[in-house]
């Protein structure tokens, strides 16, 4: 006992010692086996506790590590939304994350949207599996990702849409009871923007105005308040989603039953926003193959168990027919029509086509505890492939090959004859 005891610091430990040492002595004494005992009894109690104490004081340091990681480095960062004045932007930074496609190539400026492949992320990489890619955002600096060159393009691109009354209720909708989630987004907004991207946004504190330098335009924020998720989409790339959580399960631990779409602003991912209004999640691109059985379970705890402070992202892709930015991929009929390739696509005619990458980042509102999704859409010619490292064509290649039948035609690979001729063409580059 005496050298197991030995080896526990000895600081902040002396009055334990003293009484360690007293009740030892004091067995002297005792002349029965009883009293020898019931002696060491108490002493090896003692020196367990103290053991485990010191233990338990050790761990604290070690517990939120990652396996081979020698320290997490967390950090909180609040910030104030200078219209409302509350706490509007809150995420914990985590640098002990890998770094993500748009750290690895900060300085790229062309073909962004081969950034994911290029970095082995198609998004749809588990060979027969469907998986969603989630995974954590590791800073705030990717939360909303402006692209200096594009985004006046961009920009006017989504006035043209929003502005045009017979296209209005197709890129903008709400549910009433949305209006303080929508407002909450815009604070976040507010709070965030002129701070991350200062040379392109600033916001005026006795106006309660936000300009957009890139297209010359300023917005006043109580000229929006009855629908503050449009004038969010008129001043950033990205569409909007708010989704707010279904009925409560029975079992609590399970959080609620699924995300249902409350409000959206949308030019470039999906279209039919109206038919899509309170549905489900697994309805903003259509039906997904595979989702019922692989995910829905999944993505519903995982939406429900998902904290303010810590944001998801993900990533995927579709081959586009064109390059135009507002012909979303998916989310009707006429969207499937459009990406869906003929028996008689040849090599050259996929290297004349276009991918298109989605980048999504998903975050709980701290007041009305919504989900805010987030979509950023980049459009580049996919013979982009061929100006960048092979890996990207490698990782577009074996996301197909993974892929089932229902998945590939899903994505617009409809028969054997086009698969036939998108993985030569990937092959080819790659190779």
């Amino acid at each position: 006992l005496v050298l197991l005891t030995t080896r526990l610091p000895l600081d902040e430990q002396t009055s334990k010692w003293d009484t360690m040492t007293a009740a030892l002595l004091s067995s002297i004494d005792l002349v029965s086996l009883r009293g020898y005992l019931l002696t060491g009894a108490f002493v090896l109690i003692a020196t367990v506790f103290l053991l485990g104490k010191n233990a338990k004081a050790s761990s604290v340091d070690l517990k939120d590590k990652p396996r081979g990681a020698t320290e997490t480095k967390r950090r909180r960062e609040i910030t104030k939304c200078p219209f409302s004045n509350e706490a509007a932007f809150i995420q914990e930074t985590t640098e002990h994350l890998p770094p993500s496609p748009l750290d690895l190539y900060e300085d790229w400026v062309d073909h962004l949207a081969t950034r994911w492949l290029a970095a082995g992320l198609s998004g749809q990489d588990t060979p027969g599996f469907l998986r969603a890619g989630l995974k954590r955002l590791r800073h705030s600096r990717h939360f909303l990702v402006e692209e200096p060159h594009r985004i006046k393009e961009e920009l006017l691109l989504k006035k043209k849409n929003l502005d045009d009354p017979a296209l209005y209720d197709e890129k903008f909708v709400a549910e009433e009871q949305s209006l303080d989630a929508q407002l909450e987004t815009l604070q976040l907004f507010v709070a965030y923007l002129p701070d991350r991207y200062p040379e392109m946004y600033s916001y005026n504190k006795q106006e309660h105005s936000i300009t957009v330098h890139p297209i010359e335009t300023t917005f006043y924020i109580h000229e929006w308040m009855d629908r503050p998720l449009e004038l969010c989409e008129r001043i950033v790339q990205e569409d909007l989603i708010l989704m707010r959580p279904g009925p409560a399960l029975e079992d609590a631990k399970h959080g609620s039953e699924g995300y249902y779409m409350s409000a959206a602003a949308v030019c470039f991912s999906f279209n039919k926003l109206k038919e899509k209004l309170g549905k489900p999640a697994e309805f903003l691109h259509a039906p997904v193959p595979g989702y019922e059985h692989h995910l829905r379970k999944t993505m519903n705890m995982m939406f429900s168990k998902l904290k303010v402070e810590q944001p998801l992202w993900r990533n995927n892709w579709g081959i586009a027919p064109t390059g135009t930015l507002d012909e979303p991929l998916y989310g009707s009929d006429e969207a499937r029509e459009s990406r869906k390739m003929n028996e008689e696509v040849t090599e050259q005619d996929v290297k004349s086509m276009f991918l298109k990458v989605e980048y999504q980042t998903i975050r709980r509102l701290p007041r009305s505890g919504y989900l805010l999704f987030t979509v950023k859409t980049m459009v580049d010619g996919l013979d982009g492939l061929e100006h960048v490292p092979a890996k990207a064509a490698k990782c577009l290649a074996a996301s197909i090959r993974g892929m089932s039948k229902d998945m590939r035609a899903y994505k617009g690979i409809e028969n054997e004859q086009s698969c036939v001729a998108v993985l030569k063409y990937l092959d080819s580059v790659g190779n």
